[in-house]
């Protein structure tokens, strides 16, 4: 077996939040409010329901693999030829998921905080961390999400109580305005982002050390990430409306800035930014263990750490090129969703269907031939 480590629930726990999160807690309000506007939260609560069936979906698929992780899976139950095409799409759909999300930390960085920093500068020292963190193991990764947790939700919380003077609920109305295609639409962003990715989980439930609550407190995690992010874009339509929460590219981090208790406590949208970047820190490195640990599974070599730093290097220079600014990247997410939902419930519903397929046909050769 290639990796050695083991998790416990609670620290499976930790990473299904950062995972959920991730992004979503600075691009999805404004994608969200740009279809459904003052309707956004309710389209948050749709894209929640529908989040947490997908999340579901993948834990029970991943119990169905055993020991196995979704590219093992892939070979034993395809062959050989169409196994290895299946996981090799798989490992793209990681490599450009991890490619895309450094290049939202790198914008980010560049636009907001330092402008005249090259991005590739910023690229590299993301990807370093990463290497850092992967190579290191996936215990080691989990248990240094453990000791930032604490820190991530009382900030997070923090700033949801800070904010509370700044809410107008008139901004709500009228419910229903967008008709309901737009909400449905804009549920499309909050199912797709938060909990369609976590397919890459598939890579890790193997080495979780096996606990009758695990089912249970996974859901939780989902739940309390998939809450966050509906919590957020009702209060980017309570604080900015929903004209300005469209506008901004990071409407979260706008609503950030307007926290002012008594003129004392103030320009807090720091913090909101070290919450995105820890948060999306840990899911890159997420997809960026199953990518290494799937290449080695799929090409049988017998230590996966041996490719942490070439593939960084691929993923440093695709970060740069996959977009040539950020309003291209910007507009070119709604394209994204139809990827995610591929990769995360139409394969796998197609996997699912040929492995139960396999296991009728074998279940009823015995009686053929007693017959």
């Amino acid at each position: 077996m290639l990796e050695k480590g083991r998790l416990s629930t609670k620290q499976l726990s930790v990473l299904v939040i950062f995972s959920v999160i991730g992004e979503s807690l600075l691009v999805i309000p404004s994608s969200v409010a740009e279809e459904a506007k003052q309707d956004a939260w309710i389209s948050g609560l749709i894209g929640m329901t529908a989040g947490l069936l997908i999340a579901w979906m993948i834990f029970r698929i991943g119990q169905t693999y055993g020991p196995k992780t979704l590219i093992e899976h892939n070979r034993a139950l395809l062959g050989r030829w169409a196994g290895g095409t299946v996981s090799v799409l798989y490992l793209l759909y990681f490599l450009i998921n991890i490619s895309a999300l450094i290049r939202e930390i790198g914008d980010f960085i560049t636009t907001q905080f330092l402008p005249e920093t090259p991005l590739r500068a910023v690229h590299l020292i993301i990807v370093i961390l990463i290497i850092w963190a992967v190579k290191s193991g996936l215990e080691t990764l989990a248990r240094a999400g453990e000791v930032f947790f604490p820190l991530f939700a009382v900030l997070l919380i923090s700033m949801f109580v800070f904010l509370l003077p700044q809410f107008h609920s008139d901004r709500l109305q009228p419910m229903l305005g967008q008709g309901i295609p737009s909400i449905l639409r804009g549920s499309l962003f909050i199912f797709a982002f938060p909990f369609c990715e976590l397919i890459v989980l598939l890579m890790i439930f193997p080495y979780v050390a096996h606990n009758p609550k695990l089912q249970k407190d996974y859901m939780l995690a989902v739940l309390f990430g998939g809450l966050t992010i509906c919590l957020l874009i009702l209060i980017s339509i309570l604080v900015l409306g929903p004209n300005l929460s469209a506008y901004h590219s990071y409407a979260s981090y706008a609503i950030a800035q307007k926290i002012s208790i008594g003129h004392f406590v103030e320009r807090l949208e720091a913090l909101l930014a070290v919450n995105w970047i820890v948060s999306t820190y840990y899911k890159i490195s997420l997809f960026y263990y199953g990518l290494i640990l799937g290449s080695a599974q799929l090409f049988n070599l017998r230590d996966y750490r041996q490719l942490t730093v070439p593939t960084g290097m691929i993923v440093f220079g695709l970060a740069f090129i996959i977009s040539p600014n950020i309003v291209y990247f910007n507009a070119k997410v709604s394209y994204w969703v139809i990827i995610d939902i591929l990769f995360a419930l139409l394969i796998p519903a197609l996997l699912f269907f040929i492995g139960l397929t396999r296991r009728k046909k074998r279940l009823k050769r015995p009686a053929s031939a007693e017959k």
